[in-house]
């Protein structure tokens, strides 16, 4: 038995030994953490101690980073702290200073601090950090034997990352931006290049960048790939590609889109797409404007003879980039002149180039004394033999007055010999005067004199009058001058309209004469740009790049030509807001999209500059200013789990109650085996005594006498 319960009671110990162990293993998770490794290191100087605090150090983009120190005053008198500087190595720091000063008794401590901001592209890595101060006495002179207190540590930049399962402000950010070349916009031919920026504006570097382009049809890539690798591209840094681009023969004229596509992987190797269309201006051979044909250099006599030849030259000039192919050149004389060459020529015309004409006429005899127009056309069609595919085109006059006998003795004649209307062109729906200066060619004094002004459709109109006048009288080589006050008609074509002046008048015989003459005054339709108006988008914060788009239309009669649009204002650009609509069409709309980045809180001001030529090339702008309200930047604190665990106490009585439980159980499981010992000992003494009664009652049952 005394084996036994010594068992026990070994068990005991054994367990109460292992309840221990187990509880001394949990303390430690349950103590308060002594060790304190804020401080970094510390320098003595002169009784003065200076330490940095933690392990100065940011991430890209992070604001309001706290440099700190801990001064401690070991001499014996007060301490003034002056001028306290720090100073952080390399672009991307910028260190809001310490302007104050500290007072430090003697035996105390105090702590400076510096408010740091760390910029997106700032440069990852460490640098050197170090602070310095002025240390003067209560009186203000220079401490004895320590006149500064200097510091040096480092701080170091961490790169921010995005990953695709963490929320986070900060994301991978790709812009791009483009040029080309032509600077005009693309022409048929190899000769074209479309330059690509890409820039990485995020906080994570963009990974295996592939630059691709979709084309629209009518464009393609010369000798290259449509597909090209930019590799790494870091944040705040820009790489730049260029495609060659051939434009196929014949296109059309107008705006192409471009799109472009960047793919990458983030640092986190998470996918990183960005897409943007460009718009391209490209002149092709397909439909050509008008607006790039001139007739210039116009040469002809004054005054012929009839029956005699004479030459007529001009000059077809082409203003645009690209070639013009099938340029239809007619010269269509008036009645009573007849052209002794070719009156239709189809040629092409290089970029910028011209082509010379010279047309052979002559007057039949006996042709009337007057002056006669002959027409010059200049139109672009799609094929030389298609007569049906010509375009309006660029038409111009010449005058030549004819005389019939060869002089201008035999009939008194009248002409114009000037005029003007006060300027180069007349503004389609507005008024001018026309002023007609008569010459009288004979030596006779002319009487009686009528002039009547008539012109196609009904262009010019006269204001407070009648289209005709009287004069009294001209003398003999003499000059007359008159100005007629005339109205455009505002629905009136864009071109030169020929005005025909007939004048009746009588010689000194009474007999009546008649001369037709006729002038041609350029008209030209008033632009008209409209733009709708601008609706702010509903957000608008501190920092974070927004976005405005706008519709404008071409409400006049006439082609705006070399249109663009650009936007500037108190705010920053991540690109160019300039873009080139080229020549817009009447009745034709475009949209502009312009990007902004706010610069405060408060109303962001800007204006959108549309700048143009008219139909006399004259350069037109129009501004459209505009206004955002600007908020701040909501704030999104990421918590930190450490500081989100309630604070942890021990709880003495849990581990308590818990030790007592385990050392229950394990002496409860050793009492029942001792027990089970101990009945199974007491089985085995009963067995034994039933043996015996059991031979006993044997015994007794045998028969008497055996």
């Amino acid at each position: 038995m005394n084996s036994k319960r010594s068992i026990v009671k070994r068990g005991l110990g054994l367990s109460m030994a292992i309840a221990m162990v187990f509880l001394y293993s949990l303390a430690p998770g349950f103590m308060p953490a002594l060790v304190n490794d804020s401080v970094a290191y510390a320098v003595t100087n002169g009784g003065v101690k200076i330490e940095t605090i933690g392990s100065p150090g940011g991430m890209q983009g992070d604001k309001n980073i706290s440099v700190g120190f801990q001064i401690e005053n070991n001499r014996d008198e007060t301490v003034n702290v002056q001028n306290l500087t720090l100073n952080i190595e390399g672009a991307g720091i910028n260190i809001n200073q310490n302007a104050g000063s500290v007072s430090i008794p003697s035996g105390a401590k105090q702590t400076v601090s510096f408010m740091v901001e760390v910029t997106k592209s700032a440069n990852t890595g460490e640098r050197n950090c170090r602070f310095s101060a002025n240390l003067k006495d209560s009186g203000g002179a220079d401490l004895p034997n320590q006149k500064t207190l200097e510091q040096s540590t480092t701080f170091t930049v961490y790169e921010r990352l995005s990953t695709d399962n963490r929320d986070s402000k900060t994301v991978a950010g790709v812009d791009i931006s483009h040029a080309v070349q032509p600077a005009g916009g693309f022409v048929q031919g190899n000769d074209n290049k479309l330059t690509i920026e890409v820039y990485n504006y995020g906080n994570t570097t963009l990974k295996n960048a592939v630059v691709s382009l979709n084309l629209p049809e009518g464009l393609s890539i010369y000798n290259g790939s449509n597909q090209t690798q930019l590799g790494y591209v870091s944040v705040g840094t820009r790489k730049t590609v260029e495609f060659p681009i051939t434009v196929k023969e014949g296109i059309e004229s107008k705006n192409y889109p471009i799109e472009v596509e960047v793919l990458g992987l983030n640092y986190m190797n998470g996918d990183v797409e960005a897409k943007k269309t460009f718009y391209i201006p490209i002149e092709g051979s397909g439909n050509v404007s008008t607006d790039n044909i001139s007739i210039t250099n116009v040469n002809i006599p004054e005054q012929v003879n009839s029956g005699q030849p004479f030459n007529l030259a001009f000059t077809v000039q082409n203003t645009g980039n690209s070639e013009i192919k099938n340029v239809k050149v007619a010269v269509e004389p008036a009645e009573g002149i007849i052209n002794k060459s070719r009156n239709i020529f189809i040629d092409n015309i290089p970029k910028g180039g011209s082509k010379q004409y010279n047309i052979k006429l002559y007057s039949f005899d006996g042709a009337d004394q007057k002056s006669y127009p002959i027409k010059i056309m200049a139109s672009p069609t799609n094929a030389a033999t298609s007569e049906k595919d010509t375009v309006t085109g660029v038409t111009q006059y010449a005058t030549v007055t004819i005389l019939s006998d060869g002089s201008t003795a035999k009939k008194p004649q009248l002409l114009i010999d000037n005029y003007s209307y006060g300027g180069s062109v007349v503004q389609a729906g507005t008024d001018f005067y026309l002023n007609i200066g008569l010459f009288n060619t004979s030596g006779k004094t002319l009487s009686n004199v009528k002039v009547s002004l008539t012109n196609e459709d009904g262009v010019f109109v006269p204001v407070g009058g009648s289209n005709s006048f009287f004069i009294d009288s001209i003398k003999a080589k003499g000059h007359y001058t008159k100005s007629i006050r005339l109205s455009t008609k505002p629905q009136a074509e864009q071109k030169t309209t020929p005005i025909t002046v007939k004048m009746t008048y009588e010689a000194g015989s009474g007999d009546p004469l008649e001369a037709d003459d006729v002038i041609a005054i350029p008209v030209t339709q008033k632009t008209k740009l409209v733009v709708d108006e601008i609706v702010p988008p509903a957000e608008v914060y501190v920092g974070q790049q927004g976005t405005c788009e706008l519709e404008f239309y071409n409400m006049g009669k006439t082609v705006l030509s070399n249109l663009r649009a650009n936007c500037e204002g108190n705010f920053d650009v991540m690109e160019s807001n300039s873009y080139y609509a080229g020549n817009m069409e009447s009745g034709k709309s475009d949209s502009y999209r312009f990007n902004f980045v706010p610069k405060e809180v408060g109303p962001m001001t800007g204006t959108i500059t549309f700048t143009y030529e008219d139909g006399k090339g004259e350069a037109q702008f129009l501004e459209v200013p505009f206004t955002f309200e600007v908020m701040e930047a909501p704030v999104y604190d990421e918590e930190n789990p450490e500081d989100m665990q309630p604070e942890k106490h021990t709880p003495w009585a849990l581990i308590i109650a818990g030790g007592v439980v385990v050392v229950g159980i394990i002496a409860g499981i050793l009492f029942k085996k001792h027990r089970k010992k101990k009945l199974n000992a007491a089985l085995e003494i009963e067995d034994d005594y039933d043996i015996e009664i059991a031979e006993t009652e044997d015994v007794n049952k045998k028969p008497e006498g055996k």
